[in-house]
């Protein structure tokens, strides 16, 4: 009988959970946690294997335990978003809608869209560089990613922390242990950015302008099958995908630079290892949790274990990415590694369509605050905060003298 203790909440966990996840791959691969009601998955080729294979959905309405989460209790307004999601329609909807908003975001559309990410960073660090010490996270990567979608999509300026607020919220009702009073609260304060973003929508369709979300609806005004809760829903998952994930690589990145000093010396001294330094970030901590989850939609057997349709498996990402079958020195952090086989951004279909935005905030946050505050430390002892599905993360630091 296993006897691995896995406990989500434990502040040892969340801080170094590489000790259970090394267990859990040599000892029992393919683990079912009683209290998450899932099968875990956390090795590399299960892992990499299960997020392409047609057999699983991201469709959280092929559990079989989804009835129990109440959707029926929840407003017309949230109904409307979740089945009109890219998670959840066909994939011949899933393609083409895709289709229609992939060229904003492909590596070169990344990198046009740095003088614009630069000036965001630039406003954030004048609200804060002044003073001697502050709290990172809250303060400068919280702030940063939503005001880099807003302005990609041409969401004006007054709404970016109502739309940070309402993202953050939308991202923890996609995580299926999210407990029902924390959903409850969550889902009451859905309808107000709902109808928010719909007033926005109306408004640039009157007035277009030069942005991801007149563009959007140019091809939905010219008929090009993107109706128009599609639109909206489109619009309401990049708002979500640019409020949270972004902001713990942020925090991540910079907290394993500021603790290892030759390793921030050596990025300092050519900026161009940035890229190499933020793969190796995602790799060796990871942020999330737990990992992405999938859906059988058949039964699968899997190291002689029967996954029954419905079952609910967990891809336990930052488990996979410390395999020692694919990395023998999984736990050295080597900011020299080929980043090809990085999971961070998934496999498939779903490969996240924000990854090349997400690298390229990275890569110009860091540039800045490595060259504009040499002396840029520690100024305590990051600490490690409940969250559904990520090990999130806060800390202070102290700017120094520029």
């Amino acid at each position: 009988m296993n006897t691995i203790a896995l406990d989500p909440r434990d502040p040892a966990f969340l801080a170094n959970p590489y000790p259970v996840l090394r267990r859990l791959r040599e000892e029992a691969p393919i683990h079912w946690w009683e209290e998450g009601r899932m099968w875990m998955l956390t090795r590399y080729a299960d892992i990499e294997s299960t997020l392409k294979d047609p057999r699983f959905t991201v469709d959280i309405r092929a559990w079989r335990l989804n009835d129990e989460r109440g959707q029926e209790s929840m407003p017309v307004e949230f109904k409307e978003m979740f089945e009109h999601g890219l998670f959840q329609v066909s994939r011949a909807d899933h393609t083409r809608i895709r289709k229609l908003v992939a060229p904003s975001f492909t590596p070169r559309a990344a990198a046009r869209q740095e003088g614009m990410i630069q000036e965001v960073v630039d406003e954030l660090l004048a609200g804060v560089q002044d003073r001697d010490v502050v709290e990172f996270v809250q303060e400068f990567a919280e702030p940063m990613p939503i005001r880099v979608i807003a302005r990609i999509l041409g969401i004006p300026r007054e709404h970016d922390e109502a739309f940070r607020e309402w993202g953050q919220n939308l991202v923890k009702l996609t995580f299926p242990l999210l407990p029902p009073e924390a959903r409850q609260a969550v889902v009451q304060r859905f309808p107000e950015g709902w109808h928010l973003l719909g007033e926005l929508i109306e408004e640039r369709r009157r007035h277009p302008g030069d942005d991801l979300l007149s563009s959007l609806l140019a091809a939905h005004e010219e008929g090009d099958k993107l109706s128009s809760v599609e639109l909206r829903s489109l619009v309401g998952g990049l708002i979500t995908a640019g409020s949270e994930t972004t902001v713990h690589l942020l925090a991540y990145a910079l907290l394993a630079l500021l603790r290892r000093p030759e390793t921030l010396a050596r990025v300092r001294a050519d900026l161009d290892l940035l890229p190499g330094t933020i793969e190796e970030v995602l790799r060796h901590d990871n942020f999330g949790l737990f990992g992405v989850p999938r859906y059988a939609l058949e039964r699968v057997t899997m190291h002689g274990t029967t996954i029954e349709r419905g079952d609910m498996v967990m891809c336990v990402v930052n488990s996979a990415m410390h395999d020692r079958s694919v990395w023998p020195d999984a736990e050295r952090f080597d900011i020299d590694r080929d980043p090809t086989l990085n999971l961070s951004f998934g496999r498939g279909a779903h490969f996240c369509l924000g990854a090349h935005l997400a690298r390229a905030e990275a890569r110009v946050a860091l540039r800045t605050l490595l060259t504009r505050f040499p002396a840029l430390s520690l100024a305590g002892e990051p600490s490690y905060h409940p969250h559904p599905f990520i090990r999130q993360v806060s800390y202070p630091v102290r700017f120094g003298q520029r």
